[in-house]
């Protein structure tokens, strides 16, 4: 296996450092070897890096390594291991949302099994690989990250216009890197679309694509350029070639890819690879070395289809069957051959609209699902303070059972604030009031709104929990700025603290009677009934 020359080149600017790990230089070196074309190589450092962050704990380079050997397999035309790799990141996140990673895994997974002619998988996926998109905040890595990668998953569906969509909206801001990358997924994705026209009989649309192609890769070209990154501007320089082939000007293509040549390792894996030995079998065929464009074509056709790379291996057996044409002349066996695999291509071309509305049917089954996770929260929420209502506490109750205390916490003579101060003013000290049992609890507390100006919390721990956050709360009550509500305005509350018996019809009496015992010695203090 060859060695790679390793430039390390990242797209930082968008990032938060907590979006990187402390072995963040490893993934930087694996993902070049990808983007170079070295995926082999690039597969080989993911598994010899994996273990030393998996020791270190660095969790967010063991995420990287994952996906980057995910997409390398997916290279290499290993698509049932990609899926495993990709599910292993998957795993790895537990239960944790993570939508960046989860919908890159999720990518991965919709990708290859497209490749492996798993459509429904693939659909499935890929719906909720872009659902995910609307949870990753714009703007930064994470979001133009998982983008691109749910953008490439819809191009490997054949959805292209919505692939083109989607990598049409997404903007690199200040990393000029990720501009570069964005930019060359745009032109190829275009020229993909103008070589599937093309193999189906859509002349003219195609050379709208190539057009289009050709235009993006010399945006790219100048975006390379201005970073001195040599490598991406001969690889533009392929893209616009290829095009220009298409557009009528094959001699000023293959003067071009001949000089792109010498800037770039052109591996296997890479499209521009591809596309530069498609320029060069026509010059080939054109000039009448037929034994050279054969080589090159059969070469090519070996390597798109250990990639699963089906229309780029149409484009090399149309371009083959042009050949032994030019050299043999005109056969039937060519004219049937160009008929079947026109029609497979068309079959697939036809098949887009059922799978952009299969992808359709997913969305809308999630916002259905989302909607009525929204009215049930409503349902389950106290309009006024943002707490649980009583509808929460039962089902809390019922589901889990041995909450063994409870704190009541009510507002001290709350119809006094009411009739002094405005109804207004006492909704403002219910709602900072549940702000305060906010910040007094912890996360794994209920808080709810028992009714009226009565409140209870039912803390996560025993007797201790529960007394420990009665206090924090009096405490808070006590210090507060109620001034800012109403000029000379007061609160206090009354607290009780009991222990919660599931077996009991009325399993809070204990925190009940507490409060009640709170109230009728003076109000503004706790009880605890032990």
């Amino acid at each position: 296996m060859g060695s790679a020359p390793v430039q390390v080149s990242t797209c930082r600017a968008l990032a938060s450092l907590s979006e990187f790990g402390p072995f963040d230089l490893l993934s930087d070196i694996a993902h070049r070897y990808y983007v170079d074309g070295f995926s082999e190589q690039a597969i080989s450092a993911c598994e010899r890096w994996l273990p030393l962050t998996v020791a270190a704990g660095d969790v967010i380079t063991t995420r990287y390594l994952l996906y980057i050997e995910a997409i390398a397999l997916e290279d290499r035309g290993l698509n049932d291991e990609a899926i495993s790799v990709a599910r292993a990141l998957l795993t790895n996140l537990g239960d944790d949302l993570e939508p960046m990673w989860r919908a890159k895994a999720l990518s991965v997974v919709a990708e290859s099994s497209t490749r492996l002619g798993r459509h429904g998988d693939a659909i499935a996926a890929l719906a909720e690989a872009d659902w995910l998109l609307q949870a990753i905040p714009t703007d930064t890595y994470g979001h133009l990250s998982a983008s691109m990668a749910v953008a490439l998953a819809l191009r490997s569906l054949s959805l292209l216009e919505q692939a083109d969509a989607a990598l049409s909206h997404i903007r690199g801001g200040q990393d000029a890197a990720a501009d570069i990358y964005v930019m060359q997924e745009l032109a190829l994705l275009s020229t993909y679309w103008g070589a599937a026209l093309l193999l189906i009989g859509y002349d003219r649309e195609a050379a709208g694509h190539f057009v289009v192609g050709a235009s993006r890769a010399r945006a790219m070209v100048r975006l390379a350029a201005a970073e001195g990154d040599s490598q991406m501007v001969a690889r533009g320089e392929v893209i616009e070639a290829y095009t220009a082939m298409h557009l009528g000007e094959l001699a000023l293509a293959a003067a071009r890819v001949r000089a792109a040549a010498q800037q770039f390792v052109a591996r296997p894996e890479l499209v521009e690879t591809l596309l530069m030995q498609l320029v060069l079998a026509q010059e080939a065929t054109t000039a009448g070395s037929f034994t050279d464009a054969q080589e090159r074509l059969t070469s090519l056709i070996s390597h798109t289809e250990i990639a699963s790379r089906e229309v780029w291996s149409a484009t090399a057996r149309a371009s083959l069957a042009e050949v032994f044409e030019a050299q043999l002349g005109p056969h039937p066996g060519l004219d049937e051959w160009r008929t079947v695999a026109r029609n497979a291509l068309i079959r697939v071309w036809s098949e887009r609209e059922t799978r952009f509305a299969a992808l359709r049917d997913h969305d809308h089954l999630r916002e259905l699902a989302a909607e009525t996770d929204r009215v049930g929260q409503a349902a389950m929420q106290d309009p006024l303070t943002g707490l649980g209502n009583r509808r929460v506490l039962d089902d809390f109750v019922d589901q889990t059972p041995g909450r063994a205390w409870a704190v009541f916490v009510d507002v001290d003579d709350f119809k006094h604030i009411n009739d002094t101060y405005s109804h207004a003013a006492g909704d403002r000290v219910l709602i900072a009031l549940a702000d305060i049992l906010r910040a007094q609890s912890r996360d794994a507390d209920l808080l709810v709104r028992y009714g009226g100006d009565e409140f209870l919390i039912l803390p996560a721990g025993g007797e201790d929990a529960a007394v420990a956050v009665a206090h924090r709360v009096h405490e808070a009550v006590a210090a507060g700025p109620w001034s800012s509500i109403a000029d000379g305005l007061g609160v206090t509350v009354s607290i009780g603290v009991g222990q919660a018996v599931d077996s009991s019809p009325d399993p809070l009496t204990a925190a009940d009677v507490a409060l009640l015992s709170a109230k009728r010695n003076g109000r503004n203090r706790i009880v605890i009934a032990r």
